[in-house]
C-alpha cells in the first residue's frame, strides 16, 4: 500500500522543533521556539494540552511515565505525565541542550548540548554515568546502541565518532558532518540511530544517502540511496520493529527503505519544502512516523510499512482476543454440559448470573459488567501573583499596579537583579536591589515594597515611609509562601499550610487566619485583603474558587465569604481592587468582573476580548478605576504576557456592562443607568438626569406608556418627575401626564406603610447578621493586651446593656460592606436602581448645631431618631396606642426634616444615608464598611 501524508497542523511558532510518542503511542509530544510542551492525542486533536517550560525549548523525551524537556535556562528538567509537575533537573549545561535521546531497552538519557558535551545521564539525575568531551565543535545529536556498549555522536567539527562506554575512548571517527560553529546554523544535524533490537548496525546519513556500519568491525554494510533525493539528508531511524528505515532531507523529503531488501517503499514530498527537524516511530509499531519541520508544524506520514497502519502488533491482538473468545466458549460448553444437580457441586452459570443479578433464560448468557470509567476532573490552578509574569523568564514583572513597576532579571551567570520603578517620583525614588534570596514574589504600595521566596521561605519589606528601614520574617518549618499582598495599611502572605499571615507596614504580626482551601492569589486595599482559594475540588471542566474579604481595625477582625465566578472551563488571571476598593476578578476569556459590596453581586464590566484583533490576542490588566470608568491594561498579541523589552504601551478600555442590545439607542441609556447606580463614576447630577429623561423620551416616542410610567417609579426623583411630566403632556400623552402627576402623591400616602414594615423586617433580618460587631468607644481603645472577657465585664458593671438602634435599609437585609457616606456633605444618587426610592439628588448645606432634642440630626434616620426621643414623645402623646404613635412620629419627623431644608423641599426618609453617591464626592472605598464605625 502507498504512503500517505496527513496535512500538516501548526504545533509552534517557526523555530527548531522536536518531536517524540509516548510508550504506548497514544500521544504525540512536540516543542517548540515558543517555549511550550503541546501533549496531541492524535494528530487531528484540535485542543492539545500545553504547558508553558520557558522562553524555549529545542528537545523533548518520554521515558517511563516521564516528560525530559531542554528548557531555555540549559538543563535537562523532568516532568510528571500527565500531570506536567517539575519532577527534578537530570543535568545541567552551560549552553543550549540539542538533543536528548533514549531507547525502550536502555535506561538512560543520551544528552547533547552545544559546549561541545555530550553525556549519558542516569533517568534519575546525580552525576553523568559517561560525558564525552573531545568535541571541537557543538554536539548536534547522539544515539545508544541497545546493550549500553557504544554510544556515537555528531559535531560541528566535521566528525562523526564512535564511543567505547566501556572504556570512554572512541573506537571509530567518520568526516560526514558539515562544519558549523552553532546549532541553530546547522542544515544538517546528521542524526544517527543504532538498530532497536539487538544493536547489530548503525545508520547515519553522508550526503544524499545513508550508510549502514556493522558494530563488530565497523565497516560499510550496505547503503540506501533513491534518484529522487537531490539534497542531503539530514537524519535516519529505525522503525521499532527494526526491518525499516526512515530518512529525511534538508527540503523536507521523507524516504522510507525495507533494511533487508534495500527497496524504497516510498518518498513523501514536503508541501512547502521546509526542513524536517524530528521524526518519531509509532511505537505500536503500526507503521506511522510522525515529523515536525523548522515552520513548527507537525506532519504524519501512514502505511509507510506498505501496507494498512493496523501493523503486526495490533492483528497479533487481535488474534489473541479471537483465542481467548475461542477458549470462553469452550470453556461454557464443558460447564453447561457437566454441570451437576447436586446440592455440594458449584455450579460457575449461577454463581455468575446471582452474582450480576440475571435470571437465566434458555441458553442465554450474561454479559459481562465493565464499570464505566471515572470521568477526569481538570488539575487544580495553582497559586500566582497578579499582574506578574511567567518566574522562569530571565527578564520578567514580579509586579505592575498603579503605584509601579516590580521588575527581575536573571543574568547568564545566574545572579539576579531586582528593579523598582514609581510612576510618580513624589512616592519614593526608584530601587535597584541585588536579589540573593532569590525572590520570586512581589507586591507594591505607596507605603511599602513586600518581596518573598518559596525555599528558604521568607517574607522581606522595604518600608517606602520615613526612614525607609528593611525588615523581615522566617516563616516556621517548612511553611513555603505561595502569595503576597502589600497594601498602605498592612502586608500579608499565605502559604502552603492553608495560613493567612497578617503584618504591619512596620513588621507587627498582626493575625494569622485559616483559609478553607488551597490558595490561589491575594489582593487588598488600605486595611482589607482579598484571599481567593479553592473551596472545593475542580469539575470536569471548571475551577470551583471562594473569595474571603477580610478587614481590620485595630484589634477588630471581620471577614466575609463569597463565591468567585468564572467563565465556563476558565481560569483565574487577575485580582485585584478598584481605585475605591471594590474587589474585581479576570479570567483567562477575558471577562472582567466586579463585585458590588452594596448590593452582594457579581457583574460583569468589562469584556477585553472585543477589543482585541487577534484570536491569539491577550490583555494584561494593571489597574481599574470606577471614577473615570476605565481599565488600564496592555495587549498583548500573540502571548499572555508583555515583554520588558521594548516597554510596552499601557492602553485604557472603557468599563462596560454587557446589557442586551448595546447597539441600539436604548440599551446604550440603560447600560449607563445600571452602571452609575452600581459603581463610584465621576458623573454629575444633570448628566444622570438628562440620560433617565431621554430613556424615558424613547419610551414615550414608541407609544410604550406603561414602560415610561414604570422608569419613573423606579427611578423616584421628585425633579425628575415634573420635567417628565411636562414632556409628556407637549407630546399629547395626557393620560400618561396625570398619571405622572398623582406619582408624587402616592409616594407621600405610601411612605409611612412601607417605613414601618420595612423597619421590622429589616430589623428581623439583621438579628441573623453574626459577623456584625458593635463597637463603643471603650472597645475602640481598648489595649490588645487586656483579655476580651475582661472588658465586656467592666463595661457591663458601668453601663446597662442597651439595644443598638437598627438602620433601615432600602434594598433589603442591611449589609455591613456598604459604602460610609461623608458626614460633611451627603450625595445622593438619583440611578440607584432599588426597591425604594431614588429621590432628591443635591449635597446638604451643613447645619447649625441643634440645641433642640427632637430635632434629627444630620444624617439620622427615623428609626435612630424615634429611638433616641421614645421616652419623651410617648409622655407627650400618653393617648395613643403603638401604632398611632408611630405614624404620628413619622409626621413629626418628616416635618422636623423640612424645616431643616434650605430650599424648602420635602426629602425622602434615610436618604441621606442610604442612597449611592453618583457627583464629585469624596473618594472613598466600598469596602471601607469593614472599618468598626462607632454607633450612637
Amino acid at each position: 500500500m502507498k504512503i500517505d501524508s496527513k496535512p500538516l497542523r501548526y504545533a509552534h511558532a517557526e523555530g527548531h522543533t522536536d518531536v517524540c510518542y509516548t510508550e504506548d503511542g497514544k500521544h504525540i509530544i512536540t516543542c517548540g521556539h515558543d517555549g511550550d510542551v503541546r501533549i496531541w492525542l492524535d494528530i487531528e486533536d484540535d485542543d492539545p494540552n500545553s504547558h508553558c517550560v520557558g522562553e524555549n525549548a529545542l528537545a523533548v523525551c518520554f521515558k517511563d511515565n516521564r516528560l525530559f524537556v531542554a528548557t531555555d535556562n540549559h538543563a535537562v528538567q523532568a516532568y510528571t505525565f500527565p500531570a506536567f509537575d517539575k519532577d527534578g533537573i537530570i543535568s545541567r549545561f552551560t549552553a543550549p541542550v540539542t538533543q536528548i535521546m533514549s531507547k525502550p531497552k536502555i535506561e538512560v538519557l543520551g544528552c547533547t548540548s552545544e559546549n561541545m558535551e555530550a553525556k549519558i545521564c542516569s533517568l534519575e539525575g546525580g552525576a553523568p554515568l559517561f560525558v564525552m568531551s573531545d568535541h571541537k565543535g557543538p554536539v548536534l545529536s547522539v544515539a545508544i546502541c541497545p546493550h549500553m556498549k557504544y554510544a556515537c555522536t555528531a559535531s560541528g567539527d566535521g566528525a562523526l565518532r564512535i564511543w567505547d562506554i566501556d572504556t570512554q575512548k572512541v573506537v571509530k571517527e567518520v568526516s560526514c558532518v558539515p562544519k558549523i560553529n552553532t546549532f541553530f546554523a546547522a542544515k544538517v544535524l546528521c542524526r544517527m540511530d543504532f538498530e532497536p533490537s539487538e544493536g547489530k548496525y548503525l545508520a547515519y546519513p553522508h550526503n544524499r544517502e545513508i550508510i549502514i556500519l556493522d558494530s563488530e568491525s565497523w565497516s560499510q554494510r550496505m547503503t540506501f540511496t533513491h534518484n529522487t533525493i537531490k539534497c542531503a539528508i539530514s537524519q535516519c531511524l529505525f522503525s521499532p520493529c527494526g526491518q525499516y528505515l526512515a530518512g529525511s532531507t534538508v527540503a523536507g523529503q521523507i524516504a522510507v527503505w525495507e533494511v533487508d531488501s534495500g527497496t524504497c517503499i516510498g518518498i513523501i514530498e514536503h508541501p512547502t519544502s521546509h526542513k524536517v527537524s524530528a521524526m518519531a516511530w509509532n511505537p505500536k509499531g503500526n507503521g506511522m512516523l510522525v515529523y515536525c519541520d523548522v515552520a513548527g508544524q507537525l506532519g504524519m506520514l501512514v502505511n509507510c510499512y506498505g501496507k494498512d497502519s493496523k501493523g503486526a502488533d495490533e492483528d497479533d491482538i487481535e488474534m489473541v482476543e479471537r483465542a481467548e473468545g475461542d477458549d470462553d466458549e469452550i470453556l461454557d460448553n464443558l460447564i453447561e454440559n457437566y454441570e451437576s444437580d447436586d446440592d455440594n457441586a458449584i455450579s460457575l452459570e449461577k454463581i455468575k448470573n446471582e452474582t450480576l443479578g440475571i435470571t437465566d433464560k434458555g441458553d442465554s448468557r450474561p454479559v459481562s459488567v465493565v464499570p464505566p470509567p471515572a470521568l477526569a476532573t481538570v488539575p487544580p490552578q495553582a497559586p500566582f501573583q497578579p499582574s506578574a509574569t511567567p518566574i522562569h523568564l530571565e527578564h520578567r514583572y514580579m509586579c505592575w499596579n498603579d503605584v509601579g513597576i516590580v521588575r527581575c532579571h536573571t543574568g547568564e551567570n545566574g545572579e539576579s537583579s531586582i528593579d523598582v520603578e514609581f510612576h510618580d517620583s513624589g512616592v519614593h525614588h526608584g530601587i535597584h536591589l541585588n536579589n540573593y534570596l532569590n525572590h520570586t514574589m512581589a507586591s507594591l504600595s505607596s507605603h511599602v515594597l513586600a518581596l518573598a521566596c518559596e525555599t528558604p521561605s521568607k517574607l522581606v519589606c522595604i518600608s517606602l515611609v520615613g526612614s525607609s528601614k528593611e525588615w523581615s520574617v522566617s516563616m516556621p518549618d517548612t511553611e513555603e509562601i505561595l502569595c503576597v499582598v502589600a497594601t498602605s495599611g498592612l502586608v500579608a502572605c499565605a502559604t502552603n499550610a492553608r495560613l493567612l499571615r497578617l503584618f504591619t507596614p512596620c513588621g507587627t504580626q498582626r493575625q494569622v487566619i485559616s483559609l478553607a482551601g488551597p490558595v490561589v492569589a491575594l489582593a487588598g486595599f488600605n486595611t482589607t485583603v482579598i484571599a481567593t482559594y479553592h473551596h472545593t475540588d475542580p469539575g470536569l471542566s471548571d475551577q470551583h474558587l471562594a473569595m474571603d474579604i477580610v478587614a481590620l481595625n485595630g484589634r477588630q477582625v471581620r471577614s466575609k465569604t463569597v463565591l468567585l465566578p468564572l467563565t465556563p472551563g476558565s481560569k483565574l488571571s487577575w485580582l485585584g481592587t478598584t481605585d475605591v476598593g471594590s474587589p474585581c476578578a479576570y479570567d483567562n476569556t477575558g471577562v472582567l468582573r466586579l463585585y458590588d459590596v452594596a448590593s452582594g453581586v457579581w457583574m460583569p464590566i468589562c469584556d477585553s476580548t472585543t477589543h482585541s484583533k487577534g484570536a491569539s490576542d491577550s490583555w494584561f490588566i494593571v489597574s481599574i478605576s470606577e471614577s473615570t470608568q476605565k481599565v488600564r491594561a496592555i495587549l498583548c498579541r500573540g502571548t499572555s504576557f508583555p515583554l520588558t523589552v521594548p516597554k510596552p504601551i499601557v492602553a485604557e478600555l472603557s468599563i462596560q456592562i454587557p446589557l442586551c442590545e448595546l447597539d441600539t439607542e436604548k440599551g446604550q441609556y440603560e447600560e449607563q443607568l445600571v452602571r452609575w447606580a452600581h459603581t463610584t463614576s465621576e458623573v454629575d447630577v444633570k448628566t444622570a438626569r438628562e440620560t433617565a429623561l431621554k430613556l424615558f423620551a424613547l419610551a414615550c416616542r414608541s407609544e410604550i406608556e406603561q414602560r415610561a410610567l414604570e422608569l419613573m417609579e423606579l427611578l423616584k426623583d421628585d425633579r425628575l418627575l415634573p420635567l417628565a411630566a411636562k414632556y409628556a403632556s407637549r407630546l399629547g400623552r395626557m393620560h400618561l401626564a396625570d398619571k405622572l402627576s398623582n406619582l408624587a402623591e402616592t409616594w407621600e400616602r405610601d411612605a409611612d406603610k412601607f417605613n414601618v414594615a420595612q423597619n421590622s423586617h429589616f430589623q428581623e433580618l439583621e438579628t441573623q447578621e453574626t459577623y456584625d460587631v458593635t463597637n463603643t468607644e471603650q472597645d475602640l481603645n481598648a489595649s490588645l493586651i487586656i483579655p476580651q472577657k475582661t472588658v465586656k465585664k467592666r463595661i457591663e458593671s458601668d453601663t446597662p446593656i442597651k439595644p443598638v438602634p437598627i438602620k433601615s435599609s432600602p434594598g433589603g437585609a442591611r449589609n455591613p460592606f456598604r459604602k460610609q457616606q461623608d458626614t460633611a456633605k451627603v450625595v445622593q444618587s438619583p440611578l440607584t436602581l432599588t426597591e425604594r426610592t431614588l429621590v432628591e439628588v443635591h449635597a446638604t448645606e451643613e447645619q447649625t448645631e441643634n440645641n433642640d432634642p427632637l430635632q434629627p440630626t444630620e444624617g439620622e434616620t427615623f428609626v435612630d431618631w424615634f429611638s433616641r426621643n421614645k421616652p419623651t414623645l410617648e409622655k407627650e402623646n400618653p393617648t395613643l396606642t403603638p401604632s398611632e404613635l408611630t405614624r404620628h412620629c413619622v409626621r413629626t419627623f418628616k416635618g422636623l426634616q423640612t424645616k431643616n431644608t434650605d430650599n424648602g423641599l420635602k426629602r425622602k426618609l434615610n436618604d441621606s444615608t442610604e442612597e449611592t453617591p453618583v457627583t464629585n464626592a469624596s473618594k472613598q472605598s466600598k469596602l471601607s464598611a469593614f472599618a468598626f464605625s462607632k454607633k450612637t
